[in-house]
């Protein structure tokens, strides 16, 4: 289909001039759109595909950005930013210098407010209202917010404070029975009943609906209706997640939630896979092991089964492997009960998901020492979902923790021993790993047997000049690194809590060091080296390298780890330039 409508749509005040007859086909040049930019670049394609409809009908009846739409997360946002101005950047979604991946108000004033983590959307959106309200400011707020965020206990606080304020706030839920997968719980049951009108009454709000979301007439009809309301109103849609895309609407697991880039051969979907296994995968394998072995050790996850590859495990041991839907506070405190208990849970968790659960990590499981099992993915830069998703801060926030080990694998034969010694562990334990598919095993790398103990050099140079310390995977980018220079020294700190302070103060003794990982260097291992040196009165040249203090956009992950000197030549660079400052 020629795009004779969309091409016209500067902003929403153009959505607004087009005839009533002409929606349908704007909705279908939209999903063209969608489609075709997901298929070059990939992105989160079944959500926004789902609220095509619903979002052309905000746009007909309120008046952004007069009007605040405040979206949960921004999976669902791709139309929107067609509609607002950025058709013509599209193609850069999710690349260094692109279209966010997901909401910016520095990207377009259409954007309310930041929004990459879901549950957000309610809280500030009342927020904004009343502080709208405060300052005599005009317009209308809205908040749309996803089914599966109904898991998400931060979504029941804002609604319980809106329903009680009385303000006119419009909540529009966009309901596809989805979180990323299927969605779990009591809540998605009811909103299929007529117990989903009780529900929200009873919190304070007009209940309209349900709606067909993919009904125009009917949703134009019923946000009219709550833009008129002046009290708090909740608008149910129900949606498709994937509409307009057969393979998405036929993918039952997450009806095309992120998918990478793909095309189209010979009347079939073909989707680029590189088919290697990942870090994740390895976690979950290892954790399949220790399952079969032991059958107190429970797996649980806050709606990431297939993040963290564990629908294999989840079909193999269906009663224990826990989705506990978007709900990270609820995820690890349920993990403290659950060893509390006497089991052995393991929260398989990403990175920034786990800054969301933070007390209850410190409160429910470190204060009362209770052996939780904390496996990290997505730890480090993550790529094109930007910086909302790098898993940039956890060492930092999780190495001041009293009690709390926290060790990084290096390789995925590294994973077996390293759970198996955190299962073992009467305290809570962390085990850290990034986004990305395994690499080979090097014959520098030593895989031992459970209970690991301490740091691990992976090369010791007989007349060392210099240590290269490291955490996770960097060690590989330092055994290239120092591949061709005898006297340099590899030292896999592995663990961060506890430190190996023997051989760190042996790295010392050597010369220069450089240390390196891929988290915010405030705070982290670097920070950890240099506070042992000055407790033990050691003056030691060191250099410490890891993400700035910035908030990392979305890129590649390859390109930004040689800017940030997280490669191998970077880490070159850093030694020579230490030893040349070292001569006399």
């Amino acid at each position: 289909m020629a795009q004779q409508l969309l091409a016209r749509i500067a902003s929403p005040t153009d959505v607004r001039a087009l005839p009533e007859a002409d929606l349908p086909q704007l909705c279908e040049e939209l999903r063209e759109d969608i489609i075709s930019i997901c298929g070059k670049v990939g992105g989160h394609l079944g959500a926004s595909l789902g609220a095509v409809e619903l979002i052309v009908a905000l746009h007909r009846v309120f008046h952004s950005p007069t009007d605040a739409i405040l979206f949960d997360v921004g999976h669902q946002t791709y139309a929107h930013k067609l509609l607002t101005g950025r058709r013509e950047r599209m193609h850069t979604l999710r690349q260094a210098g692109g279209v966010a991946p997901f909401l910016d108000p520095r990207e377009s004033p259409h954007d309310a407010l930041l929004a990459g983590h879901s549950c957000t959307a309610v809280s500030a959106a009342l927020g904004l209202l009343e502080g709208r309200r405060m300052l005599g400011h005009r317009g209308h707020v809205v908040a749309v917010l996803g089914d599966g965020g109904l898991t998400g206990g931060l979504t029941f606080e804002g609604l319980n404070n809106a329903g009680g304020s009385h303000l006119p706030l419009v909540v529009v839920l966009n309901d596809n029975q989805m979180s990323i997968s299927a969605n779990v719980g009591a809540i998605p049951s009811l909103l299929r009943t007529r117990g989903a009108r009780d529900f929200f009454q009873g919190l304070g709000f007009t209940y309209l609906g349900p709606v067909d979301g993919h009904d125009l007439g009917a949703l134009v009809h019923a946000l009219r209706e709550a833009r008129a309301s002046s009290r708090p109103v909740v608008v149910h849609a129900l949606t498709l997640k994937g509409k307009g895309f057969p393979p998405a609407e036929a993918d039952a697991q997450t009806r095309g939630h992120a998918m990478g880039p793909y095309e189209w051969r010979d009347g079939k979907l073909v989707r680029s896979r590189g088919g290697h296994r990942t870090y994740s995968e390895a976690l979950a394998w290892a954790l399949e092991e220790a399952m079969a072995r032991d059958s107190s050790v429970v797996a649980v996850t806050p709606a990431m089964l297939e993040g963290s590859a564990l629908n294999a495990l989840k079909a193999r041991f269906p009663d224990r492997v826990h989705d506990v839907g978007i709900a990270e506070q609820h995820a690890v405190t349920f993990c403290a009960g659950l060893a509390a208990a006497g089991a052995r849970p393991v929260c398989c968790i990403y990175s920034t998901f786990l800054q969301r659960a933070y007390d209850q990590i410190i409160h429910d499981v470190c204060l009362p020492g209770l052996p939780v099992v904390f496996a990290v993915d997505r730890a480090g830069l993550v790529g094109a979902d930007g910086a909302t998703h790098q898993g940039t801060y956890d060492v930092a926030s999780l190495r001041p923790l009293p009690g709390l080990a926290l060790w990084a694998p290096v390789v995925g034969e590294d994973f077996a021993p390293m759970l198996a010694t955190a299962l073992q562990s009467s305290r809570p334990s962390v085990l850290r790993f990034p986004r990305g598919t395994l690499p080979a095993l090097p014959p520098e790398v030593r895989v031992e047997e459970a209970p690991v103990r301490g740091a691990r050099w992976l090369v010791r140079a007989e007349r060392p000049e210099l240590t290269l310390v490291t955490l996770g995977p960097l060690g590989l980018a330092a055994l290239e690194a120092a591949r061709n220079e005898p006297g340099w020294s590899v030292l896999d700190a592995r663990g961060l809590s506890p430190l190996d302070e023997a051989a760190l103060l042996e790295a010392a003794s050597h010369g220069p060091v450089v240390v390196a990982e891929e988290g915010t260097v405030r705070g982290g291992l670097g920070s950890a080296v240099l506070e042992l040196y000055a407790e033990r009165g050691v003056h030691a040249r060191v250099r410490v390298l890891g993400m700035p203090d910035t908030f990392m956009p979305h890129g590649d992950a390859r390109v930004q780890r040689a800017e940030l000197g997280l490669d191998a030549a970077g880490l070159r660079r850093a030694g020579l330039s230490l030893l040349e400052r070292s001569e006399p």
